[in-house]
């Protein structure tokens, strides 16, 4: 049994990375869930990081401009100490290489680790002959949303943790010290304040119903889960939270932003407006501007002009957005004004992010310390009443 499953675990792998391994006696009699999740493991194993994108795309770049040949820039990479765990990979897209395919061939046999988008961005620049531009243009796109991302990211830690470690808190007070005081009250048998009743009387609701409330949220989520996997429903969803009052201009701007940083790329690559539009929709999570998108693309194959259409869907796009549409589209100069477009919107995220972090942080610093405050008081009223009795 363990043979067989070190031989299943052998052939996942390799499977992951393109080679062919003969199957070992006896694994016919492991069962159909160890074989897929042998599989799913050799794939998480396989699937490159973004960070680890980012070091293959500006190496391969730097080498085959500097005149290595694509399969021995990719033997040099497999040497890497930071890529030991692709190394198979790496060396699985020489072997490709070597056999005939092209590189955007090869790479579409590793989709857990290159997208489509990526391939068809070095398909054509293949054709070009701009390979190394190309991937260090690529690299830096990856880049920039991985910082963008990650800033994001830090600046929402803080708050989230707020929430989390507040909610932790109070929910422990309730649901465990408030009941051993309220006993030590009720024997002690002495008139309590409205406070503390107020307070007992919550922590016997948080006892009583804590695991309903959250049954019902987490089958909430489960039910909009489920939902969202219906186009229409998601459609819907989408659209309504981009009307949420201050966070859905927020998250239409980074919408906004991934659809133009793929879209300059692509132009700048050599596509054409039309089939820019089509590639540039697929990274966006938001359906309504996917959608929105995909009828600026149907426009364009129509003959219609750009701007006019970014003005007619003016609540996905800012104004700005609109206007320097415009200016490039009048110069010939649309792929520059993406670039102004993306630096603009890349400021107001930032700028956005920083106002409501600003904000929500001192409101749920004073609200948990004021929470806190009150539960405390609640306890110790009763005590202080206990001790003048005595006395």
């Amino acid at each position: 049994m363990r043979r067989a499953r070190k031989n299943l675990l052998t052939q996942a792998s390799a499977s992951a990375v393109g080679v062919a391994v003969p199957a070992a006696r006896g694994t016919d009699v492991l069962s159909p869930w160890w074989q897929s999740l042998t599989t799913l493991r050799g794939k998480r194993e396989n699937r490159l990081r973004e960070r680890d994108l980012v070091f293959i795309l500006r190496n391969l770049a730097t080498l085959t401009g500097s005149g290595v040949s694509l399969p021995k820039a990719l033997g040099t990479l497999a040497e890497e100490k930071p890529l030991e765990k692709h190394r198979d990979m790496l060396l699985a897209i020489r072997r490709h290489l070597e056999n005939g395919e092209s590189f955007s061939t090869t790479l579409a046999h590793f989709s857990a680790s290159f997208d489509t988008l990526t391939i068809n961005q070095i398909k054509v620049g293949e054709r070009s002959g701009t390979l190394a531009e190309t991937l260090t243009t690529i690299a830096r796109h990856h880049e920039e949303s991985h910082q963008l991302r990650s800033a994001i990211i830090r600046k929402l830690a803080y708050p989230a943790l707020l929430v989390v470690m507040g909610s932790t808190v109070i929910t422990f007070l309730l649901a465990y010290v408030i009941p051993v005081f309220e006993e030590t009250y009720n024997k002690a048998n002495i008139t309590l304040p409205f406070i503390t009743t107020l307070l007992i009387s919550a922590s016997s609701a948080v006892k009583r119903y804590g695991w309903i409330v959250l049954s019902i949220l987490v089958g909430t989520a489960l039910v909009l889960r489920q939902l969202r996997r219906r186009p229409d429903i998601a459609y819907k969803m989408d659209a309504a939270i981009l009307r949420w009052p201050v966070i859905g201009h927020w998250l239409r701007d980074i919408a906004v932003l991934q659809f133009m940083e793929v879209l300059g790329n692509l132009m700048d690559a050599g596509y054409t407006l039309a089939e820019a539009l089509g590639e540039s929709a697929q990274p966006i999570r938001n359906r309504a501007i996917r959608q929105s998108t995909r009828e600026l693309q149907n426009a364009i194959r129509r003959g219609d002009k750009f701007s006019r259409e970014i003005e007619r869907h003016g609540e996905m796009f800012p104004p700005i957005v609109s206007q320097l549409v415009i200016v490039g589209e009048q110069t010939g100069t649309l792929a520059r004004a993406t670039r102004h477009i993306r630096d603009h919107l890349q400021r107001e995220i930032e700028r956005k992010t920083n106002l409501f972090v600003g904000t929500i942080e001192p409101v749920l610093t004073i609200a948990l310390a004021a929470a806190i405050a009150v539960i405390l008081l609640a306890i110790y009223l009763p005590m202080f009443d206990m001790v003048n009795a005595i006395k």
